[in-house]
């Protein structure tokens, strides 16, 4: 997909996220290094909206019930947008005031993930921090769980389509997979007395390095 007839250019650097728009098969959301956020439709190819700001470096862009979801890797936050208009809708702050006055490392983001069947949940994760953490949008999205303590960053993150289960994929080759059930999330993998968790159940696989 390049630039097309109606005269808006396709990216100018690394493109980092794709995204087909689940009740639109023919719409496409796109996201980069040129800190722009693309709409195509894949019949023309032509980009028909161009969302300016998000600073995209990892497969972090979602989208659920009319809102997109990104990551913004130049600051601790991920951001929702109005698919229909891309206007901005939300700010979540991965850092609480709390762990800002303590001086903790602020996470740059490079995953997130809407809960698939409700979208109530987000999950974001990165690097600096090496942690993950999951929001709840019944609390005005805030922190909800945090997953800390990992040698390396989290790159990748997914729930899963009934909802009940999420994995993370990090720097360190393992994949870490976790069981939910209603308001806890369930955890164990070999070698994991390292991690810190505030909910509790969940199982895993790997080897941390």
């Amino acid at each position: 997909l390049k630039a097309g007839a109606n005269g808006e250019p396709g990216h100018s650097l690394r493109i980092f996220s794709a995204k087909f728009v689940k009740d639109e098969e023919n719409l496409l959301i796109t996201g980069g290094w040129d800190k722009t956020i693309k709409i195509w439709d894949v019949r023309s190819g032509d980009v028909v909206r161009n969302i300016c700001g998000p600073f995209v470096c990892g497969d972090s862009i979602d989208m659920h019930d009319g809102y997109i979801l990104q990551d913004h890797t130049l600051n601790p936050v991920a951001t929702t947008l109005e698919f229909s208009t891309g206007k901005f809708c939300e700010e979540i702050a991965f850092q609480t005031p709390a762990e800002k006055q303590a001086g903790n490392p602020a996470c740059q983001v490079y995953t997130t993930q809407f809960l698939k069947t409700t979208g109530d949940l987000i999950v974001a994760g990165g690097a600096v921090a090496n942690e993950a953490k999951i929001f709840d949008g019944g609390n005005y999205f805030q922190p909800a769980a945090t997953i800390t303590d990992l040698s390396r960053a989290v790159y990748s993150s997914d729930f899963n389509n009934a909802g009940d289960m999420l994995a993370l994929g990090g720097g360190d080759g393992v994949v870490r997979c976790f069981n939910i059930v209603g308001d806890m999330i369930e955890y164990k993998i070999k070698n994991s007395k390292n991690l810190n968790l505030n909910w509790s159940g969940f199982w895993g696989f790997g080897v941390l390095g």
